[in-house]
């Protein structure tokens, strides 16, 4: 099994985005939850030795839950860093990066839409319009 380290593999998750056609705005996006993540695990950090505890711990650093300037980060905010963590950490297993997935027990894990939010999960398949969107 190949070695990632956590910021080689951000990028080669981001490029698979880029090849399945999400756009220069949600990778920009993406990239910068990234950043927290690598700010918090560190970016040379082994892929697998993120164990769950320490993502756990990240669910609830203030690298994930502030800003810069102390102040709270938004709820949606957050709600999406860890989205695109556990997306990732999900990728990285289907990939072979990973053996096990190191998710907190309670991590939504399902493709969930949220009433009235059809954009939640941007991995989601359903983008066919239903008929009544047709």
């Amino acid at each position: 099994m190949m070695e990632s380290k956590l910021h080689e593999a951000a990028k080669a998750y981001i490029e698979h985005l880029r090849t399945q056609g999400k756009t220069e705005r949600t990778l920009y996006t993406y990239g910068k939850d990234f950043e927290q993540i690598e700010a918090f695990f560190g970016a040379e950090r082994k892929l697998t030795s993120i164990l769950v505890p320490h993502v756990g711990k990240f669910f609830k650093s203030d690298a994930l839950l502030k800003l810069q300037n102390g102040k709270e980060r938004a709820k949606p905010t957050v709600d999406k860093t860890k989205r695109v963590l556990r997306m990732f950490l999900i990728w990285a297993k289907e990939t072979g990066r990973i053996d096990k997935l190191p998710l907190p027990k309670g991590t939504p894990m399902g493709r969930s839409v949220k009433k009235g939010d059809k954009k939640n999960d941007e991995h989601s398949q359903h983008s066919a319009p239903t008929p009544a969107q047709a």
